[in-house]
């Protein structure tokens, strides 16, 4: 008999999500209002990235050598891998609200990660 493995889960607090804003204002963690685009909100919640290393940085390609990134986000030719795919689905300004939702859900699904929306005030009113 053979165990599944769980699968990892990503939860996106849309009043905190940065997407749909096109592309320029897009980052992984925007210090004016301490928004975050998908792959923002997983690298601090999932992988433990401290806020300190994403503000104001475009792309997990940016960060640091010594940001560890899983290994799915390794970026070795950003116009094809999955991380660019995520990043131009979360800006894109042309899609609706739904069909970036269910497309970045497709997105986190091909690395094994499911991703649930909630839709919660933030707590407190400190910028990370």
């Amino acid at each position: 008999m053979t165990t599944k493995k769980k699968r990892e889960k990503l939860i996106i607090n849309t009043k905190m999500w940065l997407h749909r804003e096109g592309a320029a204002p897009s980052l992984l963690l925007r210090t004016l209002d301490g928004k975050r685009c998908c792959l923002g909100i997983y690298l601090q919640d999932n992988c433990g990235v401290s806020p300190d290393f994403l503000r104001g940085v475009l792309s997990p390609g940016l960060l640091p050598e010594s940001v560890a990134l899983p290994d799915w986000m390794i970026i070795e030719d950003i116009n094809f891998t999955l991380v660019e795919k995520m990043m131009t689905v979360n800006d894109d300004a042309n899609l609706t609200e739904e069909e970036v939702r269910a497309q970045i859900m497709q997105l986190f699904a091909e690395a094994d990660i499911d991703v649930e929306y909630v839709d919660n005030e933030p707590s407190g009113t400190t910028l990370p």
